[in-house]
């Protein structure tokens, strides 16, 4: 059992690893982001919610951050990562859905962030991968989901864009 779990975290990290660079490259197109799972998980997407904003409050100050959503957050994993940044203190401007479709993503108003996520599967029907990009930057990490919880997979792969 130990030796199967073991190389799960092994492929879910080399499994990361190869797709990190894929992950970050996708196009300012809209739907693109957003949680794209078949099904919802409510008791996962909250674990993972929490966990990505944890992860966000560890790299951007609170109450110093401001964000602008490029999508939108109409499923429970974005609401609640939406909520637990704003209790931390975030500003965060919200996409409009009045924007016509093939506009382009929303411009940082005011110093603000573009904040993006996609929330999809990965390689297993357990494993879920979720990539949040802020700015130039994107946060990769993968979940098993195991007795309604999703417990990390991996550690927290970061990108930086090239200048």
């Amino acid at each position: 059992m130990r030796a199967l779990m073991l190389a799960r975290l092994i492929f879910s990290h080399l499994l990361l690893a190869c797709l990190a660079g894929c992950a970050a490259n996708r196009t300012a197109d809209a739907s693109a982001y957003g949680n794209l799972l078949a099904a919802r998980v409510p008791a996962q997407e909250n674990g993972i919610a929490a966990d990505a904003a944890a992860r966000l409050i560890a790299s951007y100050p609170p109450a110093r951050t401001r964000f602008a959503l490029q999508h939108a957050a109409q499923d429970g994993f974005g609401r609640e990562l939406l909520e637990r940044l704003r209790s931390q203190g975030y500003a965060i401007g919200e996409f409009s859905s009045q924007t016509p479709d093939a506009a382009p993503p929303l411009p940082s108003a005011a110093g603000a962030i573009a904040l993006r996520y996609v929330l999809d599967m990965a390689a297993e029907p357990d494993l879920v991968r979720l990539t949040l990009y802020a700015g130039s930057e994107s946060l990769t990490r993968a979940y098993l989901l195991q007795g309604g919880a999703a417990r990390p997979a991996s550690a927290w792969i970061r990108r930086e864009a090239a200048p």
